[in-house]
């Protein structure tokens, strides 16, 4: 049961993560992601805010870059 728990689980996280990449994308206000889209503006920027802070973003990174050099697709000079 969910008892004692608060707030919404996490709904589609790629759907999330879209609406991060499209508010870094287009450089508009967290206000104005479109809601149908991506959901509450609210959730995404909460969740982005939660994957700063405890380094999911920093993995996501190394991860990336690491195929990426595996890939030979990073000229590193």
């Amino acid at each position: 049961s969910n008892q004692g728990r608060r707030g919404h689980p996490f709904g589609d996280h790629r759907r999330v993560v879209e609406g991060i990449a499209y508010r870094y994308r287009t450089g508009i206000p967290w206000r104005d992601l479109p809601r149908e889209q991506f959901g509450p503006w609210q959730t995404v920027w909460k969740r982005h805010r939660r994957y700063a802070a405890d380094g999911t973003w920093d993995r996501v990174l190394t991860q990336v870059l690491a195929e990426a050099d595996a890939a030979g697709m990073i000229d590193w000079a």
